[in-house]
């Protein structure tokens, strides 16, 4: 389903409701004009017959003065004898819409065409008064009441205007401070924790605004927190491992040994090697995740294409494969380095025979791929991978396995990249596939 504009939605809802709301008081006033129609109609009735009959001081309603005087009031006077047909067929054979009870006079009251009659009784005779020919024509050419419909449409189309008019300044300010809100989420997605958004004194958006503020800030403190102590932790580790390493060299160099304390020596080497190693990528995560980006124009053909070829000089039992087309990108070059570097050592460690990198557009996005031939990585298990310190195989060492930081170091250069990160199955081996922003944050291109 295709969203609407916030105000489009809302000036919808509000015309809906006003048209509706329009349109039963229109129906309603209607109804309750005709039904007070008929009490008016036999009102009028009786105060003509009063006046005829003080006029004529007769109660007669045949006698000629009383007729005269009542159809002078617009309405005619026909009497019947009660035991004529015809004064049921005036009736129209109707139902009774009402009985009027006067002081000492009775009148009900039928549909007429569309007008009414009144049946008075009196004596030996039936009486029935009706609208004149007249009024009754009249009615009949006005029909349905167009002229109130008319005016309940202007009146309807004004209002229409008018809330529309004073809703486009709230709703635009509204969707200002929703856009605002939506690049805030976006620049924390990023990294950036030093971004606020503005109050608005609206309910409950001005609460919504204080504790999104409130969040980040506990967010942004909590992690300055961490990164000082991964900081610390990891600057003092480096002193007493130099000092490590440096009695551990003494030692081999003054103390006589046979094989195995030899042996037990170079383990001792090497396990000081992986500790370093450990604070090294540590001290290297924390600073990706913290540091600031400082991006420059950069050749991405060229630098990829210079490290693949050192590589390719070094490692002779592997076969390495690229194809690269032409394209710039505005980037951190030290982010970067870091993403693409650890990427390659991955590929080169678990490849068996190639090792394959390309560069090109691929649905108007810049994408950088890079593939092996090893065992791969199970699809349940791509997203652990990219979490620190994870161990895909517990049943490899640390010579085999890693430290399981190299992912994580890619993950978090590409988040602060604002690259997006997929792996896939290579058919043997695995497949990472880099791609690049084309936006505000970074501009990827490709030369003509």
């Amino acid at each position: 389903m295709k969203p609407v504009s916030f105000f489009w939605y809302l000036y919808g809802v509000v015309a809906l409701a006003l048209v509706l709301t329009v349109a039963v008081l229109f129906f309603t006033i209607n109804y309750l004009e005709n039904q007070s129609d008929w009490q008016d109609f036999a009102r009028d009735v009786e105060r003509s017959v009063r006046v005829a009959e003080a006029q004529c001081r007769s109660q007669q309603l045949s006698n000629p003065c009383v007729q005269s005087v009542v159809n002078d009031h617009g309405f005619d006077v026909i009497a019947y004898l009660q035991s004529d047909a015809r004064a049921g067929a005036s009736a129209n054979a109707g139902s009774v819409i009402g009985e009027w009870q006067g002081d000492d006079l009775t009148i009900s009251v039928y549909r007429y065409f569309d007008g009414f009659q009144a049946s008075l009784r009196n004596q030996a005779q039936a009486y029935w008064v009706r609208d004149s020919e007249q009024h009754l024509q009249e009615a009949e050419t006005d029909g349905f009441p167009l002229e109130v419909l008319a005016t309940a449409l202007l009146v309807t189309l004004l209002l229409l205007l008018s809330i529309g008019v004073f809703l486009l300044w709230p709703v635009k300010r509204l969707l200002g401070w929703i856009s605002q809100l939506r690049e805030a989420t976006d620049a924390l997605a990023l990294g950036d924790y030093s971004v606020r958004i503005p109050t608005i004194a609206v309910h409950p958006f001005y609460q919504l605004a204080n504790r999104f503020n409130r969040m980040i800030g506990l967010i942004q403190t909590n992690l300055e927190e961490k990164r000082l102590l991964a900081n610390a932790m990891a600057h003092e580790m480096r002193t007493p491992l130099s000092r490590v390493r440096l009695a551990l060299a003494l030692l081999q160099r003054y103390q006589p040994q046979d094989d195995s304390h030899a042996a037990l020596l170079q383990d001792l080497d090497r396990y000081i090697d992986e500790l370093e190693n450990v604070t090294s990528n540590s001290l290297q995560l924390v600073r990706l995740q913290n540091s600031e980006i400082n991006c420059q124009r950069l050749d991405l053909k060229a630098w990829v294409e210079q490290k693949l070829r050192l590589r390719r000089g070094r490692t002779s039992s592997l076969s390495w494969e690229f194809e690269l087309q032409p394209a710039e990108i505005t980037t951190d070059e030290h982010f970067l380095h870091l993403i693409i570097d650890n990427l390659l050592n991955n590929a080169e460690q678990y490849a068996r025979s190639r090792v394959a990198v390309t560069l090109g557009v691929h649905n108007g996005r810049l994408q950088l791929s890079i593939s092996d031939d090893g065992p791969g990585i199970a699809e349940e298990l791509r997203q652990q991978a990219l979490q620190p310190f994870s161990r895909l195989d517990p049943s490899r060492d640390r010579r085999s396995g890693g430290i399981g930081l190299g992912l994580a170091l890619v993950n978090t250069g590409c988040q602060r990249l604002n690259v997006h990160l997929s792996m896939a199955s290579a058919q043997p081996g695995l497949r990472v596939v880099l791609i690049f922003p084309i936006g505000n944050k970074q501009i990827a291109s490709v030369p003509e």
